[in-house]
């Protein structure tokens, strides 16, 4: 049985929320990203952080935290790569940046503005 292929309205009427649902296991490799940079920018002289953060162990928070993105990222790379390998019309640079923010944006909201 020969492939489907997909046109590239297609892609994005399934990629969109399909990305907004994946943004949902993201939003905590996310959390913990912000954390990372926030440890590195204190450690730097960038910025203030809380002393009690890094005497408590951030290092293995951060460390699960990369372990997390990692395989998050695999995770949201592979399901759209199964999503865009079927659209040979599709412009893959767009719909690859609108990935990343469809990823991130609602996670840093969620941890900034409505927690």
């Amino acid at each position: 049985m020969p492939r489907r292929e997909l046109r590239p309205g297609q892609v994005w009427l399934i990629g969109v929320p399909l990305n907004l649902l994946l943004a949902v296991p993201c939003a905590y490799p996310v959390a913990f990203a912000m954390l990372a940079a926030q440890v590195i920018a204190g450690e730097l002289g960038w910025g203030e952080v809380d002393p009690t953060l890094v005497d408590d162990g951030a290092e293995i928070v951060i460390g699960l935290g990369v372990v997390s993105a990692l395989f998050a990222g695999l995770v949201v790379f592979g399901v759209n790569a199964l999503v865009t390998s079927r659209a040979p019309g599709l412009r893959a640079g767009g719909y690859w940046i609108a990935v990343a923010l469809l990823i991130v944006v609602p996670a840093v909201l969620y941890w900034t503005v409505l927690r």
